[in-house]
């Protein structure tokens, strides 16, 4: 039977046309919206119900609650369309979704709901339990036990929780810093000085010519093991990934001392040893330093003894002829102890000068960065025979990332926030 012609959609306007093409057409769109939006567009175009439902596979009746809905909704989208045609395809999108139904009654109050999340945040050998974390079954005995509900689902604990993210059977690791909470106004100007020193740098456009100052950060990567894989890898093929024989052979480790300049984001010469004592830090950066032996240098690092040695303190106070004692490891002067090693290498009047980041702060280190990139691309996957050729490999791709790929990181980490004394562990 025909429906009556007050029935039918008048023609739509362009601009709704459009829309509504767009929603039927996307592949990104809910599966709800795409098949209404086709019901509208067939019912404008005078096609019956009957029709659209062969059509779209769906039933008669559901295309004639889509088009009552939609032909409800008229004035509504003429005003919207005329007045606020910003707003049209959020409007079109609100008309064509399902209206809110409440469900079935909740199992468990809300006060019983939110005792479960308490006793999910707390530690379980408060309730008895020797365990880490909270497991469902364990959680569920805690509850009866605690006379909060008589019985309970695994499943209706996981959906409370679910509705707070409370998950605690999961962890995740953080590194709590001392001198964030003990002595905040040194932290926040440490970083605040590591951030304007990348900020000069990348000033510069990657043009050190520009300026008598050479920005690099520093660190070492250690025990780099040079292992050869028994069996050739698989390679790819499609449909296939690469396969790799889990069976290798460990042939030694070696240690990379690297600087990353900071305005080109080129790599140094890498500085490849088995060890990394106080002396191999000083030779590595006395070769990077003889490249270019008159410019300034600043230097970030972490809180590591070598970077803070007397073999350290020695070097500077001759590259920058300072004349005056230096004192006694352990017992006087400059060289008393780390905190006054650090103090003297750390001078901005110096012409090599260090910046520490603050301790647990490595991500301040742009050279990270760079370490997670060759981890990546080099170290995780290939085989190598020796020791020395993993220090081949290491040099020639340092070579080729200066070449290629070398450039400035994005630095956006700019502030420091306040925090509350009271916070502090």
């Amino acid at each position: 039977m025909r429906i009556s012609r007050e029935k039918f959609i008048p023609a739509l306007s362009a601009k709704i046309q459009s829309i509504l093409t767009g929603f039927s057409n996307s592949r990104t769109a809910s599966a709800f919206l795409v098949k209404r939006s086709k019901i509208i567009l067939l019912a404008a175009q005078a096609t019956s119900n009957k029709d659209i439902a062969l059509k779209l596979g769906i039933h008669h009746n559901t295309v004639s609650l889509w088009r009552r809905r939609f032909i409800d909704s008229e004035s509504v989208l003429a005003f919207v369309e005329a007045e606020l045609p910003d707003d049209l395809k959020e409007l079109l999108t609100t008309i064509l979704s399902d209206e809110y139904r409440s469900g079935a009654p909740r199992t468990y109050s809300s006060n019983v709901r939110s005792r479960i999340k308490i006793v999910a945040c707390q530690n379980p050998e408060d309730y008895g339990f020797t365990i880490s974390h909270w497991n469902l079954p364990c959680l569920r005995l805690a509850l009866i036990d605690a006379g909060i509900v008589d019985d309970i689902s695994y499943g209706a604990i996981y959906n409370i929780l679910k509705t707070d993210e409370i998950r605690p059977w999961k962890i995740r690791y953080w590194l709590h810093s001392k001198e964030k909470y003990e002595d905040y106004e040194t932290y926040k100007a440490k970083i605040q000085a590591i951030n304007q020193i990348y900020a000069d740098a990348v000033a510069l456009g990657g043009k050190e010519d520009n300026s008598n100052i050479r920005t690099f950060c520093t660190d070492e990567m250690t025990g780099i093991q040079a292992l050869e894989h028994l069996f050739p890898d698989k390679p790819t093929a499609p449909g296939m990934d690469a396969k790799r024989e889990f069976d290798y052979v460990r042939h030694g480790t070696t240690s990379l001392i690297g600087f990353y300049n900071v305005t080109n984001g080129k790599m140094a010469e890498p500085y490849l040893n088995p060890t990394r004592t106080e002396e191999d830090f000083v030779a590595a950066l006395k070769a990077l330093i003889d490249t270019d032996p008159d410019k300034s240098y600043r230097i970030v690092c972490d809180n590591l003894n070598t970077h803070m040695s007397e073999t350290l303190v020695r070097y500077v106070a001759e590259q920058i002829g300072y004349e005056e004692p230096l004192g006694k490891k352990g017992e006087s002067g400059i060289l008393q102890t780390k905190a006054t090693r650090a103090a003297f290498l750390s001078n901005p009047e110096h012409r090599i000068c260090f910046y520490y980041a603050p301790i647990h702060c490595s991500w301040m280190n742009q050279i990270e960065i760079w370490f997670g990139i060759l981890n990546r691309q080099l170290l995780r996957r290939k085989s190598f025979v020796s020791v020395e050729s993993l220090e081949q490999c290491i040099r020639a791709y340092i070579v080729q990332y200066n070449k290629y790929f070398a450039h400035p990181f994005k630095w956006t980490y700019a502030s420091v926030p306040e925090i509350q004394r009271e916070d502090a562990v």
